[in-house]
């Protein structure tokens, strides 16, 4: 069994952020991953063993909302690998799952939404400081911003281990369905 968990958040207007920072994140949240799955679920190939892969990607993994892009643009592309090794890593009995969590209050996301004032610059960036930490801040003041981790910790207690499963869990279920209506409604997105 092989738990992919770590993970690194940056945040701020994708169109102003400074593409190292982007890098590094696909490098922590993507790449490193990837390489260590590949090495794995060789081994486990060559001995003939069953095994499970978990992902943890988040709820941006399945939407994108704005200042959010870069961070969640790299659980996207881990949901695109979770998928594809699904469906090639089967015939050898290798199972894959993804864990998606909502915007628990951990400090994970609240530190993630303070990245970018390490770099926004209100005398370079079109984006004001000033506005990007209100709509932060605003965020986290919703219900939906500060929910209690100890209901994702007892998921993940029962996701990790357990042989059978959903291949995507998303926590909590308000979150499955706003997502679930989220993605409904892109196939309307006007421009």
């Amino acid at each position: 069994m092989l738990w992919n968990n770590a993970g690194q958040g940056e945040a701020g207007p994708v169109w102003e952020i400074p593409i190292d920072l982007v890098r590094r994140n696909y490098e922590v949240n993507v790449f490193l991953p990837l390489v260590l799955t590949q090495g794995v679920v060789r081994k486990w190939v060559a001995e003939k063993k069953k095994g499970k892969v978990v992902f943890t990607s988040s709820m941006g993994g399945l939407f994108t909302p704005a200042n959010w892009g870069t961070y969640v643009s790299t659980k996207h592309a881990l949901e695109s690998i979770a998928e594809a090794l699904q469906q090639e890593l089967a015939p050898y009995d290798i199972k894959i799952q993804t864990i998606n969590p909502g915007a628990y209050y951990t400090g994970y996301n609240e530190t993630m939404a303070d990245n970018p004032f390490r770099w926004l610059d209100d005398s370079k960036n079109f984006t004001k400081r000033e506005v990007l930490r209100k709509g932060f801040d605003d965020f986290f003041a919703t219900p939906e911003g500060k929910m209690d981790p100890q209901e994702m910790i007892e998921r993940m207690i029962e996701i990790v281990p357990a042989d059978t499963g959903k291949f995507r869990n998303v926590v909590p279920k308000t979150i499955e369905d706003m997502l679930k209506a989220h993605q409904l409604a892109a196939w309307e997105n006007q421009i």
